[in-house]
């Protein structure tokens, strides 16, 4: 009866382990493929620099115009530094922008060299809605 019970305690770690590295490994192949891009609309960077001047609106445009999002449709932006390490320096920026007339607010994350990483929506957010413009 302890071999039953010591081999069952060691498939459910050896399950949790493999779930782990399965999961692990869906978040490192999301990552691998950063939102495409393409050269900005005529006044894009300009429209998001109305609404927050940070270093990274250039490739934030450049990632909208890549989803053939819009700029003018939103109303507000909003900058966050993430920061890691013991200095606490910036790792990753994300801008929220916020819709005029669409639910949700849609994301985008770079690095700290503002390269895109990815795009996605929250609070009910959808990208194919803010595609739509």
């Amino acid at each position: 009866m302890h071999r039953h019970a010591g081999r069952r305690s060691r498939n459910r770690g050896t399950a949790g382990i493999i779930l782990c590295a399965g999961l692990l490994g869906l978040g490192a192949c999301a990552g691998l493929a950063p939102p495409r891009s393409a050269e900005p609309a005529p006044g894009a960077v300009e429209a998001l620099n109305r609404l927050v001047q940070r270093p990274c609106n250039r490739q934030v445009a450049s990632v909208l115009a890549g989803e053939g999002i819009p700029v003018e449709q939103f109303r507000a932006a909003v900058y966050s530094e993430l920061r890691t390490g013991p200095g606490g320096r910036v790792s990753q920026y994300e801008i929220w922008l916020y819709s005029r007339d669409k639910p949700g607010v849609l994301i985008v994350n770079t690095d700290e060299t503002c390269r895109p990483m990815q795009i996605y929506t929250r609070e009910g957010g959808s990208l194919q809605a803010f595609k739509a413009g």
